[in-house]
């Protein structure tokens, strides 16, 4: 098979995850900023590479306003790729921010896992069709 089209559908899985990330974020942003320590998880995602040494220091700056902070890291993220947020969801895992880190995976994550379900099922659809495609065209 076309290693440059499993390559796409590899790509087009990592967004479907992204986004439904980005999503999840995005609908439980206010209640996120609220939680989030934001300078912690920041320290963090720097030492990991995932933030540059610019966005760490705009949210520490913000160091009185916790708020602000954990919005900005926040905006941040959904702005990046797809391995900044993965960095995220594991750097809230492995610090004190496992009540975060429950929050998005068990109760967030639940109302998206169907739009993802949906769209690797459709992704494995057309892989077949390529697959039953190009074996169709061995003798040609």
């Amino acid at each position: 098979m076309n290693e440059s089209f499993i390559s796409s559908y590899s790509k087009t899985l990592g967004y479907l995850v992204y986004t439904a990330g980005c999503d999840v974020l995005r609908a439980l942003h206010s209640e996120l900023a609220t939680m989030l320590d934001a300078r912690i998880v920041a320290v963090n995602m720097y030492q990991r590479n995932a933030l540059t040494l610019k966005e760490l220091q705009s949210i520490r700056s913000l160091k009185d306003r916790p708020v602000e902070a954990a919005e900005t890291l926040l905006n941040i993220i959904m702005e990046q790729a797809d391995a900044v947020y993965v960095c995220f969801v594991d750097v809230l895992k492995h610090t004190e921010q496992l009540h975060i880190y429950h929050r998005l995976v068990e109760d967030g994550y639940k109302g998206k896992a169907l739009l993802v379900y949906t769209s690797l099922y459709k992704i494995l659809q057309l892989l077949m069709v390529a697959f039953i495609y190009r074996s169709s065209h061995v003798f040609d």
